[in-house]
């Protein structure tokens, strides 16, 4: 959003504008009393526009206008109580790929559909699509690091004795030390980490480690993803070669003779298991240490877009096939 001074973000009424602390608003458009509400930045003030229905946008309300909206605790956190200037191109970051996860498993669907008129060329298209998943969602866990760590630095402890050090530039190098992996007593010793923290860096390292082995086997080290398969229902891929042959999801049901499995729920799982990693890290966040007030208090930040509810289908179902982290250890159906 464009630079504007302070004193206009008062003419939004559903603003704590006393409470701003020099933070950004992620979104200016609100659903309220059955209406939708938008405000533009021009010429240094805010202006409110008329607008009937948005196709894609996040948006700030009480409750999701329609129950193909999507709620994430990570963007809603960051947007309400986090959103310094110092971590804004992170957290911008990272909406944009949430976004874009969404469209994931729809593109599969339709390139299955559309297999007979594409022919021999759709095999180069879904590996370019899972490619591009595991980047995504590698790269999501070091703008995740890029925003605890900005967070960090704002952070005064309460306990003196405690030294406080910068954090590491990018996730890998937090869950790994001297070439192994860490453990959650290293984490507090080496940064003055509250236990939750370190602990949500240990519980997050094993699914961490995993995708960021499938991404740089296929990325860096000229591995290419298997033979794509198909039949009538589904893409296949063989359960037993890699980078798929360490997940454990697939029901009975959908395995054929011939070993081979659908690829679907391999690539909903990654995208849940990365989700639900995000939400328990703003889970203790939150928990751990002492933010501003939200800024539009008594809303969420929603996201609306056209795949909403199909994203939600495969999410639900990743649920039941995985166990995700939590910041309290329980396993959660839900993306929030």
């Amino acid at each position: 959003m464009a630079q504007i001074d302070s004193s206009q973000v008062a003419t939004i009424p559903f603003i704590d504008s006393v409470r701003l602390h020099g933070r950004f608003l992620s979104s200016t458009l609100f659903y309220d009393d059955n209406r939708w509400r938008l405000w533009t930045a021009a010429d240094g003030r805010f202006f409110e526009l008329k607008i009937v229905e948005p196709l894609e946008m996040f948006y700030f309300a009480r409750d999701a206008q329609s129950e193909h909206d999507l709620y994430f605790h990570l963007l809603d956190f960051v947007a309400q109580r986090a959103a310094f200037p110092d971590v804004k191109h992170a957290i911008t970051g990272m909406m944009d790929d949430f976004l874009n996860l969404t469209t994931t498993v729809p593109k599969i669907e339709l390139l299955h559909a559309s297999r007979a008129k594409i022919g021999h060329g759709i095999n180069r298209m879904v590996t370019t699509e899972i490619e591009y998943l595991f980047s995504i969602c590698r790269g999501l866990f070091d703008l995740l690091q890029e925003v605890i760590g900005g967070l960090w630095n704002r952070v005064q402890l309460r306990e003196p004795s405690t030294v406080k050090k910068p954090l590491k530039k990018s996730f890998n190098e937090m869950v790994t030390y001297e070439g192994k992996p860490t453990t959650r007593e290293s984490l507090q010793a080496r940064f003055g980490l509250p236990e939750m923290l370190a602990d949500m860096y240990i519980r997050t390292s094993g699914f961490f480690r995993d995708l960021r082995q499938m991404r740089d086997n296929l990325v860096h080290r000229g591995t290419s993803v298997q033979t794509i398969f198909s039949d009538d229902h589904d893409f296949l891929i063989s359960g037993h070669l890699r980078p798929f042959e360490s997940m454990a999801i697939w029901r009975d049901e959908e395995k054929r003779p011939n070993g081979l499995v659908p690829l679907l729920p391999a690539l909903s799982t990654m995208i849940y298991g990365t989700l639900s990693a995000c939400g328990a890290f703003s889970h203790a966040l939150e928990a751990t240490i002492g933010f501003p007030t939200p800024l539009v208090p008594e809303m969420r930040l929603f996201l609306r877009c056209p795949l909403g509810e199909r994203f939600l289908v495969s999410m639900r179902d990743s649920g039941v096939r995985a166990t995700p982290v939590t910041a309290d250890g329980d396993a959660t159906a839900s993306s929030e």
